[in-house]
């Protein structure tokens, strides 16, 4: 016989448990949310599914896109930045699978756009929305990690990171 609670887990229960847990991680930011992806990254390291050196990766990737997102920095130089950071990761053994879900979400957050005169010669990477991409990437790999471990982060983050691209395309 099935005991595991989680099996009984519904979507709905998903959907009321990450809206708390995203609430109280804003709470606690204070409604910043450059210092909520830092909160996240300790949670993350706290239940030992990214190392120190995932979240010192983490941490500047997400310090960048949240400097592009508001204009402080070009989006090419935060792009390249969380690129770079994406192929050393891939090549550490070291670097968890749920910290590899989290830099390949940052990567993906930023669209190419064709700037200048139009003829596709010169293409820039754009940083769109309001960087939601980094809170619910990170937000989904807490959840999953409490619901399933590691596996379970892992299909947050990655779940989380979709739907915060869905979001920042959607929300100017």
């Amino acid at each position: 016989m099935l005991t595991d609670a989680r099996l009984g887990i519904g979507i709905g229960d998903l959907q009321q448990a990450a809206a708390a847990e995203a609430r109280r991680i804003m709470d606690e930011a204070k409604g910043d949310r450059s210092r909520a992806s830092v909160l996240i990254l300790q949670r993350l390291h706290e239940r030992g599914l990214v190392n120190e050196q995932d979240v010192k990766r983490l941490t500047g990737v997400a310090e960048r896109g949240f400097a592009a997102s508001s204009g402080q920095t070009h989006p090419a130089v935060a792009y390249k930045h969380a690129r770079d950071t994406l192929n050393e990761m891939l090549a550490d053994p070291d670097s968890s699978p749920v910290a590899l879900a989290l830099a390949g979400a940052a990567a993906g957050s930023y669209t190419p756009e064709v700037s200048g005169e139009g003829d596709g010669t010169t293409v820039v990477m754009a940083k769109k929305g309001k960087n939601w991409q980094d809170t619910l990437t990170g937000a989904g790999a807490v959840i999953g990690g409490v619901l399933g471990g590691s596996d379970g982060a892992l299909l947050g983050a990655t779940i989380g990171g979709v739907v915060g691209k869905v979001v920042d395309e959607c929300i100017d």
